[in-house]
């Protein structure tokens, strides 16, 4: 079914497929200036931890005149980017946006180590057009078309997957070298999937020149590949995180921050953690007065697994899980500052979850305390430590 865009319909495209997707609690559709001009800084703002993303969209249908595409959908998109990016981070005043749920808030410019420039064009689409502007005095900007925009979001749906694909592409096509292109942007994008999140192109070397990137058909043999099919199947366990963050935990006074941990956490990573639960679940469901755990850590954040006995009362369970994130920070001697906890009972029919944060050094008579307890409990003693491999793509059984 063919698609028409006109005008505002086709920013309204790329905003539904943004706002409805992962990134919906951190996505700022057509952002104005609240207290300066009042005039829209561009179409989407996407801002995440330390990544700021920024929009602007096009609906230029190709009509076979490549100059007249690039002078209304790559240079006037630039203009628009970087005079976005201007009034965001060169601004000297403070800049005030509004996100469609919340109040107005103030933008910290200085929260945001890792920014991004993204032209999509949602018109008429074509297989060959430039991937990128670039201006050494500008910066880089990506460009995308509405097919390739719709695959990435399918393909790479976490911030960090995202992010981690625009990285290594910037590097590429930035890389200086001489490119020739003979793919499509999914093409690309196939070969950065297969190819553990990176490219085989040699582009780090200096002695290396030219680069003929000659992928065309790469990415009907990755949609069409047993190692997809298994991936997809695998990864329907992970989707336990997004649906916990989404339907539990956002709508708590203060769920963005644990939320926005857990959201941090790529695919792979949140079905490592959900499998890990599951298993950790179906081992011990239906033992009385069990209370089992297991640690791990990934990006710097703690990440502690709890079963408990479904007729144990709720408060006693919840107690548990403060103290047991509390002294899991202590003995690790606070390697992470942040740990989250995510504790569930038989059959996962019920889950609860929770997140600390620690603000060492903890006073002499704290720390007497915490070494008493975990004596009285007889925790750390006999500790297994359990190696556990997870591929992107599993193996065939």
């Amino acid at each position: 079914m063919k698609h028409e865009f006109k005008g505002d319909a086709g920013e309204e495209y790329v905003n539904e497929l943004a706002y409805g997707s992962y990134l919906k609690y951190w996505c700022y559709p057509n952002p104005k200036d609240l207290n300066g001009d009042k005039k829209e800084i561009c179409d989407l703002l996407i801002l995440f931890r330390e990544a700021a993303i920024i929009f602007s969209v096009k609906n230029h249908s190709f009509d076979g005149n490549y100059e007249r595409y690039k002078k209304r959908v790559v240079e006037k998109s630039s203009n628009q980017l970087n005079g976005a990016f201007r009034k965001l981070f060169g601004s000297s005043r403070q800049i005030h946006i509004k996100h469609p749920d919340r109040d107005p808030e103030p933008f910290n410019p200085g929260q945001f180590s890792k920014i991004y420039r993204l032209t999509v064009n949602v018109g008429e689409q074509f297989e060959h057009y430039e991937f990128s502007d670039q201006d050494d005095r500008k910066g880089f900007i990506s460009i995308l078309n509405k097919d390739t925009f719709e695959a990435i979001m399918e393909e790479l749906d976490t911030i960090k997957d995202f992010i981690g694909y625009l990285d290594e592409r910037e590097k590429l096509l930035a890389s200086g070298k001489n490119i020739t292109i003979n793919c499509t942007e999914k093409d690309l994008l196939a070969e950065f999937l297969m190819n553990k999140r990176s490219f085989k192109m040699n582009y780090k070397a200096e002695h290396v020149k030219e680069i003929q990137m000659n992928l065309s058909g790469s990415w009907n043999k990755y949609e069409k590949s047993e190692q997809l099919l298994r991936k997809r199947k695998a990864d329907e366990i992970s989707y336990f995180i997004d649906k916990m963050v989404k339907r539990d935990i956002l709508h708590l006074p203060e769920g963005e921050t644990l939320a926005r941990e857990l959201m941090n956490l790529g695919r792979t990573e949140r079905r490592m953690l959900t499998k890990s639960l599951f298993d950790l679940v179906k081992k011990h469901e239906g033992e009385p007065d069990t209370f089992a755990r297991r640690y791990s850590a990934y990006n710097g954040i703690g990440h502690l697994l709890i079963y408990y006995p479904a007729d144990v009362p709720e408060e006693e369970t919840d107690s548990f899980i403060q103290l047991a994130m509390a002294l899991y920070a202590y003995k690790t001697a606070y390697r992470e500052k942040e740990i989250i906890c995510i504790a569930a009972t038989d059959g996962v029919k019920q889950h609860k979850f929770g997140m600390f944060q620690a603000f060492p050094p903890i006073p002499a008579e704290t720390a007497r305390l915490y070494d008493s307890i975990i004596s009285d409990l007889g925790w750390f003693t006999s500790m297994q430590v359990l190696y556990y491999e997870e591929k992107e793509y599993p193996d065939a059984d």
